[in-house]
């Protein structure tokens, strides 16, 4: 009894790691995607602002 106690904990533990795993992965995920939308708005920002500065005299 005791033993199949102990495989139902582990499986759940290992079950509980893999919900956590893909929870921080999916957090990873988002973080990158938010990093390369800020960069990506930084350069057109930047090429904005270039053309408004050769605009004006």
């Amino acid at each position: 009894m005791r033993k199949v106690f102990s495989t139902i904990g582990y499986g759940f533990l290992g079950f509980l790691k893999g919900i956590v795993w893909l929870i921080l992965n999916l957090l990873k995920l988002l973080l990158e995607l938010a990093r390369v939308i800020l960069l990506l708005f930084g350069l057109v920002l930047r090429v904005f602002l270039a053309f408004v500065r050769a605009g004006t005299p």
